[in-house]
């Protein structure tokens, strides 16, 4: 095999990678955009105050909760509700990522210093029992 029959090999084989990135992040994208499709979007504090407002939960964890959900999921988040179901209608994003859940919950635990047992994350189904969890472990809500 020559230089050059190598080189365009490694071309084709980068080319194809960056093609099969490209396609998963659209199709995740479209999933994301049909998901949330007729919602609001909400900045972080807009998320507390309609869905956490009231229940004796920190602004920072579910703000906090909600950024980490960002960015672990690779995903707009501004749509999101409380009701959304991680094993339901949000179930998506494992088909993308299926560690997901894992690097979710160590993110968590490393962002808000806890510990959230298996058996816990597998209770967990909602956004709101998630940041519910999380709440719990933190501690108080801050004052207002």
């Amino acid at each position: 095999m020559t230089v050059a029959q190598s080189v365009l090999g490694a071309i084709a084989v980068v080319a194809f990678i960056v093609w099969s990135v490209r396609s998963e992040r659209q199709s995740k994208d479209k999933k994301v955009q049909e998901t949330f499709a007729g919602r609001d979007s909400l900045a972080p504090e807009e998320f507390y105050d309609r869905y956490f407002l009231g229940l004796g939960v920190a602004s920072e964890v579910v703000v906090g909760v909600r950024k980490i959900l960002e960015e672990q999921l690779d995903a707009d988040m501004s749509r999101l509700r409380a009701e959304d179901d991680f094993s339901k209608n949000l179930s998506f994003f494992w088909d993308f990522d299926s560690m997901a859940d894992v690097e979710i919950v160590l993110a968590i635990e490393a962002h808000f210093q806890i510990k959230i047992t298996d058996s816990e994350a597998q209770k967990t189904h909602t956004v709101s029992e998630l940041v519910q969890l999380v709440s719990s472990k933190v501690g108080g809500p801050s004052a207002p």
